[in-house]
């Protein structure tokens, strides 16, 4: 593997900070972060002046389909998305289909993704077989390689709760949970008063927050837990009593919390259908300054594909979800960065850093020397509108025409190169 110097960049570290200068990568690691550094004799060379330089991020909530709905995503094209999109780790989900359960698929799927052009870690069901019904094998899913635990897509039953968190505690794995009372959704499609608006079922807004003070509480008494795609004021209200008690909870945001509200649902448009819904003008403001005040510990895409025919029935028939691989680092430099909500190195604690932490990934998150040369280029000058196709085999996004900036420019993984932007 040749050395690859990445020079003239800006360069920004979740604990170094920034500072202008070169990057050497040799041996799938960093070897120099900052100063002028002369290219080794073989080296690839890319100069990114005005380019901004990050570890790679890591998207630790994404949906690849695979197994069961491989029409609508499989591991190698999440994982392609995933490196056009600055991405360089990736922590899917096990709700498929068949759940990834039991340490033998784990296993096989783990060495399928071996090929994949960026890091691709699983989840496994917290649950055995996602039933809700029982304990899954913590200690042999972790030997199967498993790195957290969750029934994303469905909550994490009330009762086995504080069994599951001293179960994942004890093997050492992070135990996500998706808070949401179902009693309390129902059939609901979307956010009150977009529902009616348009003549929809809604979801109420207790289906999320009391699901959130369960699981704080529980977290309080027992151990740590991970909270995901939090989107209402209550729920980060919540999470920001917690960490000032002291408690051992974290929790997660993703973009299309902080940058629409339920106001942006205009006609009866499936792209805008997603779990949990989005939310009022109001909530998507306290999500906002929970990135800004380090209550939100990390964004992550919760990336979820369907295909077109799904998603053609409107909110009444299609399923929830959208994709956010390609679009997670140009909406958080557009919405987050270039409008002075928080600053670049805040935006490399949100992505790089606290993911790494939480999913223990020792050597990513960091451009320190001895760290692994994962990195993200992105280049903030160039405006481009999101595109009706993705490198994603669905297309299922509300994004779709919006003008961003902070697209990837190059993505690094393990010293390749696995992209250039055009």
């Amino acid at each position: 593997m040749p050395d690859l110097l990445i020079k003239n960049g800006l360069l920004v570290d979740p604990v170094l900070g920034e500072r202008r200068g070169d990057l050497l990568l040799r041996r799938g690691r960093i070897a120099r972060c900052g100063g002028r550094v002369a290219a080794p004799r073989g080296a690839e060379v890319f100069d990114v002046s005005g380019l901004w330089v990050f570890p790679g991020f890591i998207d630790a909530h994404v949906h690849a389909r695979e197994p069961g709905c491989e029409e609508a995503e499989t591991i190698a094209s999440a994982a392609a998305a995933a490196a056009a999109g600055g991405i360089t780790s990736v922590l899917l989900m096990p709700n498929t289909s068949p759940a990834l359960a039991s340490p033998a698929l784990l296993r096989r799927y783990r060495a399928r993704a071996a090929a994949a052009p960026v890091n691709v870690y699983f989840s496994a069901a917290a649950t055995a077989g996602r039933q809700g019904r029982a304990p899954s094998s913590a200690a042999a899913l972790k030997k199967a390689g498993a790195r957290a635990l969750t029934d994303d897509g469905s909550a994490l039953p009330h009762r086995l709760l504080p069994e599951l968190i001293r179960l994942a505690r004890r093997a050492g794995l992070p135990l996500l949970d998706h808070p949401e009372d179902f009693s309390l959704t129902g059939p609901g499609v979307c956010h009150p008063r977009a529902a009616a608006r348009l003549g929809l079922r809604p979801i109420s807004d207790r289906s999320e927050w009391l699901a959130v003070l369960r699981d704080i509480f529980a977290a309080a008494g027992c151990g740590p837990l991970h909270l995901q795609h939090l989107s209402l004021a209550a729920s980060v209200a919540a999470l920001k009593a917690a960490k000032a008690a002291g408690w051992p909870v974290t929790g997660e945001t993703c973009p299309h919390y902080f940058t629409l509200s339920e106001r942006d649902i205009r006609q009866d448009d499936a792209a805008f259908k997603m779990k949990p819904p989005l939310r009022s003008a109001a909530d998507r403001l306290a999500v906002l300054s929970a990135l800004a005040d380090g209550t939100v510990d990390l964004i992550a895409s919760d990336h979820a594909p369907h295909t077109a025919a799904r998603k053609a029935g409107g909110f009444k028939t299609a399923p929830f979800g959208i994709i956010g691989l390609e679009t997670l680092a140009p909406l958080c430099v557009t919405e987050l960065v270039l409008k002075k909500v928080i600053t670049r190195r805040r935006l490399a604690q949100l992505l790089c850093a606290n993911p790494a932490r939480l999913l223990s990934l020792k050597n990513k998150g960091s451009l320190r020397p001895g760290s692994d040369a994962d990195v993200a280029v992105l280049d903030p000058r160039r405006a481009r509108r999101v595109p009706e196709v993705f490198v994603s085999r669905s297309r299922n996004s509300p994004f779709t025409g919006r003008l961003l900036r902070g697209w990837p420019a190059l993505t690094v993984v393990r010293g390749r190169v696995v992209f250039r932007g055009a």
